[in-house]
């Protein structure tokens, strides 16, 4: 009879409680932990508990979560209450669906013998499964709870709610990699386009090296919200490289739980790092040279910006986006040198 009469009065309207009362409680019913972390269609567990409880014998709560990125798949009662003895444990809404954004878990657990008392101190009073369905935060929000004592009175107490964060599909790729001349000058610089694509569920931050060979030439931090791509440009300044033929490549450093990372580097291109002038990288009598030809180019294209549909990249010499009299003075000033 004095269960029935607790169930009963554990259904009733919710106890509001005072400013005072609840400033003043020591009593705390919290989700733990209170920041959960998942991996996306993987399944966890979170404790509802409470701490420094007085007689306790019965406990009432109501608890919501996001449904379109946490589905409830079980729950079970926890020790503490139990400890005191024999249980009605039970749970009068389980469901995804309680609205378009929310499903529910409501739980009621009363000591089926409480004349003597309840239990005191801290612990678990029950536990919930979710499985992560979308990568995301869901709140996990205590509300409409109630704890009762062998009066079946209500215990003052707080609350504190719980976040998950679930870590979807990370995957960052390199999908284009457009160097932006064939030949350059040594000690002069060129550009080079990355495209890159976060193909994940969140909105992610990683980095980008260019290479040449397996010289590292620039490194770029990216920051690209889901599903969209991003075009950056690197600078390679070529002092200090030898001259020769370099073959170039761009890599995304993987993330923490990357499903794929095969597609983080892309190598296309290659450059030749030749005597500053040479702008046709022809080989003559197997040499590289700076001579009429290489003149003859750059002056077909004198004047040219970029964008103008006879820009010619090769002949940007000094790459500030214009061939002009500083480039012919460059080539100039090496005309008649080979190499090797």
């Amino acid at each position: 009879m004095l269960v029935a009469l607790f169930a009963v009065s554990m259904l009733d309207a919710a106890h509001v409680l005072p400013p005072w009362a609840v400033a003043q409680s020591t009593t705390t019913l919290y989700v733990d932990p209170e920041l959960s972390t998942a991996l996306l269609n993987s399944t966890f567990s979170i404790n509802i508990s409470i701490a420094n409880v007085s007689d306790l014998c019965g406990f009432e709560f109501k608890l919501f979560y996001q449904n379109s990125i946490l589905n409830a798949t079980g729950y079970e009662e926890g020790p503490f209450l139990k400890s005191g003895g024999s249980t009605s444990f039970y749970a009068p809404a389980f469901t995804d669906n309680y609205n378009e954004t929310h499903g529910l878990v409501g739980m009621i657990c009363t000591l089926n013998d409480f004349i003597n008392g309840g239990v005191n101190g801290s612990g678990v009073l029950a536990s919930v499964t979710f499985k992560a369905i979308l990568g995301g935060n869901s709140s996990l929000a205590l509300r409409d709870t109630k704890l009762r004592d062998r009066n079946i009175q209500p215990i003052d107490h707080t609350t504190t709610d719980g976040n998950v964060h679930v870590i979807g599909i990370i995957d960052i790729a390199v999908t284009s990699v457009n160097p932006l001349k064939t030949i350059v000058g040594q000690g002069y610089p060129m550009r080079i386009n990355v495209t890159v694509r976060n193909q994940g569920d969140l909105t992610e931050t990683f980095n980008v090296t260019t290479y040449a060979n397996d010289t590292s030439i620039q490194n770029k931090t990216i920051t690209l919200t889901s599903k969209n791509s991003t075009t950056v440009t690197f600078s390679w300044s070529t002092t200090g490289f030898a001259k020769g033929n370099y073959t170039i490549s761009a890599y995304a450093w993987p993330l923490p739980n990357e499903i794929d990372e095969g597609n983080n580097r892309l190598t296309n291109g290659s450059v030749l790092v030749s005597i500053p002038g040479d702008v046709d990288g022809d080989i003559n009598g197997g040499q590289y040279d700076v001579f009429l030809y290489d003149a003859v180019k750059l002056l077909a294209c004198y004047g040219f910006k970029e964008g103008d549909l006879g820009y010619q990249p090769n002949c940007d010499i000094d790459d500030d986006g214009r061939i002009f009299l500083y480039d012919a003075v460059i080539l100039l000033s090496h005309y008649g040198e080979k190499y090797p």
